[in-house]
């Protein structure tokens, strides 16, 4: 098994937890971290921490010259997002001949049992796998692809670089931000979206439960279109139901992340289980629980009357 991951200083405590609990659950695993620049104490926390699971590491520079113009995220709700993010788009052309197949994770992720069953899923004719995020079809409409192709999250992607070599994606991916920068809202993910959404194997949300799937109204998300439903998600839903209280792998998408003051993620507690597996981050607290009742208190409030409003309001808008 072939894993891809990014990140730089900031966001290597994530990083590092995230492969503990991929290694805890995973054996026979190597591990391409893309980086521009890691200091040396940053390396030898990596190199601790994968070793003690025997896995096998590899960290690879990138040129940031070919990045230095892409769009990054102004929203404060995307501030986490950095440079790193863009990474995965240059994986055919970077990672070694060799390889025909990887699975990229994102560092916000927990994986919490074995992942074979994703690794062995066979991608022939497609570029890549991944999951739709359920209710995001209007995402598809900005970036002007037919909606009912839905909005994968990019997060966790299978990706078979045999392809994406032989249809020269990364030359895609490059042409359409420079083609189409102001239309990009959500980084390298949009771009992916835009020139994969036809090449994309769709995934059940159990490898890649984003915080969506957690939503108070989950039932009634979707995508409709003139009064017409063009994406229910009923697999999806009920597949995301199934593994909601125990999932495979788990991704905190957007913030407050379990590390933030206030989040209220129900999982948050994943993130601090496989942290005191670490030999290098094993004391973090956990937030004050009083202060994250009040949080949470907040967050199903707001989400009951975000219920109430969208029940209400008659519109032609893409989510049920």
């Amino acid at each position: 098994m072939v894993i891809v991951c990014s990140t730089d200083d900031k966001f290597v405590q994530h990083c590092t937890i995230m492969l503990v609990s991929l290694l805890s659950n995973n054996k026979n695993v190597e591990i391409y971290i893309l980086t521009e620049y890691l200091t040396l104490k940053s390396i030898k926390i990596l190199e601790d921490e994968v070793s003690q699971y025997n896995g096998k590491l590899h960290l690879m520079n990138i040129n940031s010259s070919v990045i230095d113009k892409f769009p990054m995220p102004k929203g404060s709700n995307l501030s986490h997002i950095s440079r790193a993010t863009y990474y995965r788009l240059l994986i055919p052309d970077i990672l070694p001949d060799s390889i025909d197949k990887i699975l990229y994770l994102d560092c916000d992720i927990i994986v919490n049992a074995s992942i074979d069953n994703l690794w062995n899923v066979n991608l022939e004719g497609y570029a890549i796998a991944a999951v739709k995020q359920i209710g995001y079809g209007f995402e598809a409409e900005r970036l002007r692809y037919p909606i009912k192709y839905g909005y994968f999250n990019a997060g966790v992607i299978l990706m078979n670089l045999t392809f994406c070599r032989e249809n020269r994606i990364t030359e895609q991916f490059i042409k359409y931000i420079s083609d189409n920068y102001s239309k990009i809202l959500y980084h390298d993910q949009d771009t992916m979206n835009a020139v994969l959404y036809d090449r994309c194997l769709s995934l059940l949300p159990q490898w890649n439960m984003t915080s969506i799937v957690y939503d108070f109204d989950l039932k009634r998300r979707g995508d409709s279109r003139k009064g017409l439903i063009i994406n229910n998600y009923d697999a999806e839903k009920a597949n995301a139901i199934k593994y909601r209280n125990n999932p495979i792998i788990l991704h905190y998408v957007s913030k407050p992340k379990p590390w933030d003051n206030n989040c209220v993620h129900s999982m948050y507690h994943l993130y601090f289980y496989y942290a005191n597996k670490t030999l290098h981050f094993n004391n973090l607290n956990c937030q004050n629980k009083i202060s994250r009742g009040f949080a949470i208190i907040i967050y199903i409030l707001k989400s009951m009357s975000s219920s109430i409003k969208q029940r209400l309001k008659k519109t032609d808008g893409t989510r049920l």
